[in-house]
């Protein structure tokens, strides 16, 4: 450009626009260049091969890559229908339409890049061992200048030259190469395509996220609402897997309260409480729940309403708690007591196991509790005054072991995935003795 200007001088009969336009393009070309101590040139281009030894007929790509100058002062518009792939001419290499192509325009700074992708192939058979070159390639270009407060100006014609080329047949480098060549083949148009692939990807990401963020949401919902249900406050105080332990705790009491002083109706009468109390939920009904008011022991454990006259440890019970209720403490840190029980009969347990509708392991666990309710109900309330102890003691023992799968069907796991599964199905019927 700066050959060009000098060359102004000569030219006494140029035109008095085209001197002004002339003057604007190297005043923007030269002086950016020599704020920053470079050369800027209009216009630069390259090229750029897939290979650079080829085979006779093998089909190879060229990329030839511009680089313009355009800002907000100066702009050159360079003829670019001769490089279009149907249109330009690379003799003797043929050109081959079907892979070649022209790729978005690009930005930066002051200068736009534009790019075409040729896919050439060469078929002769007197080029053997030579270096083949692109025949020359000129650019027409011209340059537009914008004055301030005036239309733009367009400068004169002016031609730009391609740098040359070689391509070696059936060599691996050709003569004319002074360096190694890039093997890369990533041009404008693979750029643009991966960007819009990648702004696809992150709108169907977040479409996709906002989606499953949405699903989320909607079975949060539903599961709080399936696993949602109404209690009264007694029933959030004390959980069935609570009252469950509390009835082994009382059982074992029982266990060791025989062993010190034998069988009584009144010791009897406890095991009958809490035997009740499991026989509900092996029957999958619900326990009264009672909540008491003032405090009925000192001992942190439970306690029954009707004490043997032999005691293993001494207990206070409050005028609130009834013969047959099981008292649990819950709640922290300051424990209040609840009162626990349960009308089942044995009546009720053999009407059950009637109807035959129980899986195997039910039919047994409800035929423990309902022989062990009707020899704990005998004892305690039957005319008789003899107590088969050993009945009794196996009907305790057989009763404990059933208390156990009853614990594990109402811990949070097992509750959570028996959800899903329909409930026995228990027809309510108020029985009387």
């Amino acid at each position: 450009m700066l050959a060009n200007f000098r060359t102004l001088v000569t030219w006494p009969r140029r035109s008095v626009i085209e001197w002004g336009a002339t003057l604007v393009v190297a005043t923007a070309c030269v002086a950016p260049a020599s704020a920053q101590n470079v050369e800027t040139d209009p216009i630069q281009c390259w090229w750029r091969t897939s290979a650079g030894a080829v085979r006779a007929g093998e089909a190879f790509s060229v990329v030839l890559t511009c680089a313009v100058v355009e800002n907000d002062t100066a702009k050159v518009v360079v003829d670019q229908a001769k490089l279009e792939p149907s249109v330009v001419q690379f003799v003797p290499f043929e050109v081959v339409p079907a892979g070649s192509s022209h790729g978005a325009d690009l930005r930066a700074d002051q200068r736009r890049f534009f790019q075409y992708e040729y896919r050439l192939r060469l078929v002769a058979d007197n080029l053997f061992g030579k270096d083949v070159a692109l025949p020359e390639t000129k650019l027409s270009y011209h340059v537009q200048s914008q004055v301030a407060q005036a239309a733009a100006i367009q400068g004169r014609d002016q031609s730009y030259v391609l740098p040359p080329l070689s391509i070696r047949v059936l060599s691996l480098v050709p003569t004319t190469a002074s360096d190694i060549r890039d093997g890369t083949i990533e041009t404008f148009s693979d750029i643009d395509r991966r960007g819009f692939r990648a702004s696809v990807l992150v709108v169907v990401g977040g479409v996709l996220f906002g989606l499953a963020g949405l699903m989320a949401l909607l079975a949060l919902v539903r599961l709080v609402a399936r696993f949602q249900k109404p209690s009264a406050a007694t029933s959030r105080l004390v959980s069935d897997g609570a009252i469950l332990r509390a009835v082994g705790r009382e059982l074992r009491t029982v266990q060791r309260a025989r062993e010190d002083g034998g069988w009584t109706p009144g010791l009897a009468g406890r095991a009958l409480g809490a035997l009740r109390i499991a026989a509900a939920y092996a029957l999958g009904r619900h326990v009264a729940r009672t909540l008491i008011q003032e405090p009925v022991d000192t001992h942190q454990g439970v306690v029954v309403g009707h004490l043997p006259p032999v005691a293993v440890r001494p207990w206070t019970v409050a005028n609130q708690v009834l013969d047959g209720q099981l008292t649990v403490y819950a709640g922290w840190p300051k424990r209040r007591p609840i009162a626990i029980s349960a009308p089942i009969t044995p009546q009720g347990l053999a009407y059950q196991i009637a109807r035959g509708n129980n899986p195997a392991k039910r039919a047994v666990m409800l035929e423990t509790f309902e022989q062990a309710l009707t020899r704990f109900t005998t004892a305690q309330y039957g005319r008789e005054a003899a107590v088969d102890d050993a009945a009794l003691d196996d009907s305790l023992a057989a009763a404990s072991r059933a208390l156990t799968p009853l614990k594990i069907d109402q811990t949070w796991l097992m509750k959570r995935l028996s959800r899903g599964r329909a409930a026995p199905e228990v027809e309510s019927r108020a029985w009387s003795r």
